[in-house]
C-alpha cells in the first residue's frame, strides 16, 4: 500500500491547485485551506503588484498563495534547510524564482536592511508557543520592513494574550479557528 505524502494546495490565482508536499514535523504547521481563503478575501484578493514577506515560510503556502493571486515579488525566510530547499524547487518547477527569494536563515536575526525593500503585506505565522509574534513585530518595527498603509498577517495559537499597543499597528480583522487564532493589523 502506497503511504500518502502530506500536503496543502495553492487555492486561488494562476497557480490554482498548485500541490505543496511536506514532511510533517513538529514546528511545521502549514496554513489550512479554510483560513488562507479568509486571509484573502480580507486581502480582498487585491496583492497585484504588492511586495510581500513571509517571515517563517515553512511550506510556502502562503507567499505562493500571493504570488498566484499577483504578487509581484515575494521574500521566503525559513529557518530549516529542507523546506527552503523544497521553497526553491517549487519556485522553479512554476517558473517564478524572478518575483521570489528564498533565503535560509532565523527570520528572527536576519539583517532584512540587506535586501534594500519594504513591504506591503508581512505574512507572520511562526512555530507556536515560542513567543514569536513579539519578537517579530519588534523586527519589524526596528528595521521598517513595513510600507505606509502595508499589513501584517498574523497566525497564532489560540490562548496567546498579544499586546501590541507599542506596535503602533490598527486591528482590522479578526478571526478563529480551532486552535488557531489569526489577525489582519495595518502599519
Amino acid at each position: 500500500m502506497v503511504k500518502r505524502q502530506a500536503a496543502t494546495r495553492i487555492i486561488g490565482g494562476k497557480y490554482k491547485g498548485t500541490k505543496l508536499v511536506f514532511k510533517p514535523n513538529k514546528t511545521l504547521r502549514p496554513t489550512e485551506s479554510k483560513t488562507k481563503e479568509t486571509l484573502f478575501n480580507w486581502l480582498l484578493n487585491d496583492l497585484d503588484k504588492k511586495k510581500c514577506l513571509d517571515m517563517f515560510a515553512g511550506t510556502g503556502s502562503l507567499g505562493l498563495e500571493a504570488i498566484s493571486r499577483g504578487a509581484s515579488n515575494v521574500v521566503f525566510v525559513e529557518k530549516q534547510l529542507k523546506l527552503s530547499q523544497s521553497i526553491i524547487d517549487i519556485t522553479k518547477r512554476l517558473k517564478i524564482e524572478k518575483v521570489s527569494r528564498v533565503i535560509n536563515t532565523n527570520s528572527i536575526s536576519f539583517d532584512y536592511k540587506t535586501l534594500k525593500q519594504k513591504f506591503d503585506v508581512i505574512f507572520l505565522d511562526p512555530p507556536f508557543h515560542e513567543n514569536l509574534i513579539p519578537k517579530s513585530l519588534e523586527v519589524i518595527c526596528n528595521q521598517n520592513l513595513l510600507n505606509v498603509g502595508g499589513l501584517i498577517y498574523v497566525e497564532c495559537e489560540k490562548d496567546l494574550k498579544l499586546d501590541l499597543s507599542k506596535f503602533n499597528l490598527t486591528a482590522l480583522k479578526e478571526s478563529k479557528g480551532g486552535e488557531t487564532k489569526y489577525y489582519l493589523y495595518e502599519g
